[in-house]
């Protein structure tokens, strides 16, 4: 064990079996308590007792794995203020009567079950890395818990009409300058708003738009039509590259007085384009890959709009001509 001044700080650097522990205080006794500290719970590890509060166990998790999502310090923010709710238990003690009262105070709280559901998820998943990478001793204590079952949300789409009236608005209130072409380029190619929007002139190449840092951080290529592509050259030549346009394509979306679900936005021209590829006959798993869907089941939800999809219901009910007619008397 090493203790050591180094300017105005203290440092102390120990190991405990092949694990190696480093902490930085302002004080030499801080250090020593430190040491204590780790002694004292790796005794009480080794005596089948974690005294780890829920934080320390959340911490542990975000630095060896959590940091790495996408999406890392929203997440964080909900495993604290769950673990807060919970007023920081001892993570080994925590039990499934825990997390139906703090669902209980969070419904109260006007939280939706969407939510509540991503939360068990996040919960789940620091206890199960951890446990899988021997951080902890004990398994997961909110195995048994079923997330609350949710209504699908409508899956709505715009029609080509409607497409015309959102143009047309767009072109007559919008004073920015790539809300348009944005637009016009999502309902062509299914990416994101947040995927066209961050591209540069380089990423359009060969009548294709190339995709980087996206959702499921895998790269995806998709191609253009020429005219279109044509089309985002000049507009970069003449109005430089796209810069954040989202919230001003919202209000326009808004005024255009066009059907929308509450919460979607510009995420409507990504349904927009998967449910028309599918009613003009694309095949499913081409709009996987076009989308950059990891799981086929995220993309069957688009199945619905097939010409062919469930004629069965026509074609074999009872009332059917192809059955015969049945006699109303």
């Amino acid at each position: 064990m090493a203790i050591k001044k180094e300017g105005q700080q203290w440092k102390i650097d120990f190991r405990i079996g092949e694990k190696r522990y480093r902490h930085t205080a302002t004080t030499k006794i801080e250090c020593i308590q430190y040491r204590d500290k780790v002694v004292t719970q790796k005794k009480s590890i080794a005596a089948g007792h974690d005294p780890r509060h829920l934080d320390e166990v959340i911490m542990i998790w975000y630095e060896s794995r959590g940091i790495e999502l996408s999406d890392n310090e929203r997440t964080l923010k909900n495993l604290l203020r769950f673990c807060t709710t919970l007023d920081n238990p001892i993570a080994q003690s925590v039990t499934p009567k825990d997390w139906h009262s703090s669902k209980r105070i969070k419904r109260d709280e006007g939280m939706g079950d969407k939510t509540l559901n991503n939360i068990l998820g996040y919960v789940n998943a620091v206890y199960n890395f951890l446990h899988k990478n021997t951080l902890i001793e004990y398994s997961n204590p909110l195995r048994s818990i079923t997330k609350i079952r949710i209504h699908e949300k409508e899956l709505m789409y715009l029609s080509r009409e409607e497409i015309a009236v959102l143009f047309h608005e767009i072109k007559q209130g919008c004073i920015n300058k790539h809300v348009y072409l944005i637009t016009k380029v999502c309902l062509s190619t299914g990416a994101r708003w947040g995927e066209i929007e961050s591209r540069k002139a380089h990423h359009f190449q060969d009548n294709q738009v190339h995709l980087s840092y996206t959702k499921s951080k895998k790269n995806r290529v998709i191609p253009l039509e020429p005219a279109l592509f044509k089309e985002i050259l000049n507009h970069i030549e003449e109005h430089g590259e796209f810069t954040n346009s989202q919230e001003a394509f919202r209000r326009a979306l808004l005024r255009s007085g066009v059907r929308t679900v509450k919460g979607q936005a510009s995420h409507i021209l990504r349904h927009t384009f998967a449910s028309h590829f599918i009613m003009n006959g694309g095949n499913i798993r081409v709009l996987q890959t076009i989308l950059g869907h990891s799981d086929i089941k995220m993309t069957e939800k688009y199945a619905k709009f097939s010409k062919d999809h469930l004629t069965d219901a026509v074609r074999l009910n009872p009332l059917s001509e192809q059955n015969g007619h049945i006699v109303d008397t």
